[in-house]
């Protein structure tokens, strides 16, 4: 107690009060700020133009990984032995499975980068399966029209998510004013991530 009767004693342990408050009330309102945010990839970002909140990017890569299987499936009674459709198929099958893994628990730029694998392996796919299909059957060709069509259209959405603009705008607007940019560095907090 006759140490604390001391001032410069008395003023140090203050200051350590005082960082140490700034720095757990720093850390928690950053890392919730940049939660809610991140959040939106999975719920939707909020459109105040159309009064609706948009379709979220992980559902739309959820739809493609069930557009993938769906396409695996009418190749694999439609191909018979053509081994460049089967090589193709074995792609398809190895990226919608890298996909569905991150699902799980990738962050948006893994997802990023497994869905940009898996538009391409479903359009190589798609070029090599549809001209079989076409002189089999119809109600392969049909499903498959529609496989493809939910791939592309599911890409369109997230394109215009509106999710990456609200990261740029989080960052801009809140990550990199002052004192924000200078405490993000000492707090521990990430960052959202983009879709790219």
């Amino acid at each position: 107690m006759k140490h604390l009767k001391k001032q410069p004693i008395a003023i140090f342990l203050a200051l350590i009060i005082i960082a140490g408050a700034t720095f757990f009330g720093a850390h928690r309102s950053l890392r919730a700020a940049s939660n809610q945010v991140a959040a939106q990839f999975y719920e939707g970002v909020y459109d105040e133009v159309q009064g609706r909140v948009l379709p979220s990017i992980y559902g739309q890569l959820e739809q493609r990984a069930t557009a993938a299987l769906r396409m695996i499936s009418i190749g694999e009674h439609s191909h018979g032995d053509d081994d460049t459709l089967a090589l193709a198929e074995k792609e398809l099958r190895g990226t919608r499975r890298d996909l569905v893994d991150l699902l799980a628990s990738g962050s948006p730029g893994e997802l990023f980068e497994a869905d940009q694998a898996i538009g391409l392996a479903a359009e190589r796919y798609h070029a090599l399966l549809r001209p079989l299909v076409e002189t089999a059957d119809g109600e392969d060709l049909d499903a498959l029209d529609m496989a493809w069509s939910t791939m592309q259209n599911a890409a369109r959405v997230m394109r215009e998510s509106g999710y990456n603009e609200a990261i740029r705008a989080f960052h801009r607007d809140v990550l990199e004013r002052f004192p924000t940019r200078f405490l993000m560095e000492i707090v521990f907090v990430n960052p959202p991530e983009l879709f790219a």
